[in-house]
Formats: C-alpha cells, structure tokens, sequence
C-alpha cells in the first residue's frame, strides 16, 4: 500500500510496512471516496472507511489489505491495465489465523462544518481466516464528506490507544473533457481509437487514474497518469470492451500517518467523476 511516493510500483502506495520480528506491527487504512456524474441529475455520493489491522511479523500488511479487497492497485503512470480479480497466492495463509482488525472505539471524521460517525461493521471474512470490526459511513450521503477541505480523523481507542489524524482532501475535478467532448455530453467512445483525456491539472503529488468498464463485466481498463499534467492518453486497443458500460476519472491523494498506537498508516482520497457511455467498435 503506497504512501507519498504514489507513482513508485504498481499500487497506489508503497509504504515501509516492515514489522517487529517478535510481534508484528499494526497498520490503517482510512479511505473517502466521493463520485459525480455530471451527465445525470443524481446528487453526489460518498463513502467513508477505516480498518486497522495487526499483523504478525512473516505476513505482509499490503498483501492482506489486498486480499481483504480494501487495497487499490494501478498500473505505473502512463501505463495500462486490465483489472486483477485473482486473490494474491503470494500471501501465506498458514499464518492468517492471527491476523485481526481491532477495534479503534469511536471513530469520527471532522471537517471545518460538517461531522461523521462511522459505524462499526463484522468484518465478513471471505477467507475465513481474516476477523475483526472495521468502520464505515452509515449512507452514501456526500454532504458529511466534501472535496477541498481539512480533514481530522479521530478515535476514542478501543484496543488502540486514541489518535487524531489531520488532512488535506483534493479538490474534486473540473473541466473533464473526453476527445474534446465535456463529461455532461459524453455519450459514445471508440475503443478502436487512442481516447484523449484533459482535465484542470492538480498537485504534482496527486495521480489520475481512468476505469473504462463495460456493463456487463468483460472487460475492465485502468491507466494512470500525474495529475499536474492535466492530460492523459489511452492508446487505441488498450481497453476491449464493446456495448454499455461507464467511463470514470478518478483523482487520488495518499498521504501516510503514524498515531495511537499504528506503526504505519495511510488516508487515501479517491474522487471520481463518471459517465455512462457507449463503447463502439
């Protein structure tokens, strides 16, 4: 999971997530996602999580966010790729039995207006070897979670001791344009041609990644590009799909922390701007 470095390997993030040779280390992931579609009259929508996780010192902390599906790979800036559905076999399972997340007490996110309590939630082990209570939001409701704002995380402890994590969200992107055409009037896309993105460049820290995904599941694309840039290619065949499906630009910032109690931690912010579209061969 990467931290800062965002555009080094093949994950949003690559954080030291070294550990004790005795006992191990915890880490956190806190994400807020936000997606608008502009082509639509639907009211934004936004999400808010945050699990920590204790791991014992032979199993990698990245490989079991990943295999508990909260992790966010991308291909390397300028580069593309189909999205991986396959567990990660590189991850010993022998020891996941003592892999848990904790629980933190009461966590709540603050901003300069707004509040949001997130709700503890059984982590639903798909392994059955990963178990624990991680937090979300309790609706998709955007308001609590704005774009441009400070962000403060905090918990009352739980297991943990308290922390209060403090953070700056991206703002949300403007001035989508898809081969010249602005999101509001996307409706058709050529997989057969390179396909030219441009939006208002952001920070040169942050990346912009495009997902091209048919309705009905057969092919998924993402490629990645530096945000300050403020244009991006997806060359012609990169993406295979054919029929309805949905075109979304998402801007990323990760940021890491270490607080109460975590050795290594992460705030990751995804806004998206999305369209239904038409892919046509």
């Amino acid at each position: 999971m990467g931290l800062g470095a965002v555009a080094l390997g093949c994950s949003v993030a690559p954080v030291d997530y070294g550990s004790d040779a005795n006992t191990g280390t915890t880490h956190a992931l806190i994400t807020v996602e936000r997606s608008d579609s502009p082509s639509t009259a639907d009211a934004p929508r936004a999400t808010a999580f945050a699990g920590f996780v204790r791991t014992p010192p032979e199993v990698d902390a990245h490989a079991v966010l990943q295999l508990a599906g909260f992790g966010l790979d991308l291909p390397a800036i300028g580069q593309c790729s189909g999205s991986a559905h396959q567990r990660d076999n590189s991850v010993p399972l022998s020891p996941l039995g003592r892999v848990e997340f904790l629980d933190a007490g009461d966590v709540v996110v603050h901003t300069d207006s707004t509040t949001a309590t997130l709700a503890p939630r059984a982590f639903p082990s798909v392994t059955e070897l990963i178990a624990g209570v991680v937090y979300t939001t309790r609706d998709r409701d955007a308001q609590p979670l704005p774009a441009g704002a400070n962000y403060t995380l905090s918990t009352s402890g739980g297991v943990l001791s308290p922390m209060s994590v403090i953070t700056n969200a991206p703002a949300s992107l403007v001035g989508v344009t898809v081969d010249s055409t602005t999101f509001a009037e996307l409706h058709t896309v050529s997989q057969h041609s390179s396909i030219n993105l441009s939006w208002e460049p952001g920070q040169p820290s942050d990346l912009v990644y495009v997902e091209l995904t048919s309705r009905n599941g057969s092919a998924t694309t993402r490629c990645t590009f530096r945000d300050d840039t403020g244009s991006g290619i997806v060359p012609a065949g990169a993406f295979t799909g054919v029929g309805a499906g949905d075109l979304s630009l998402h801007r990323v910032r990760s940021q890491p922390f270490a607080s109460g109690g975590v050795d290594a931690g992460e705030v990751r912010f995804d806004f998206e701007q999305t369209a239904s579209v038409v892919f046509s061969d």
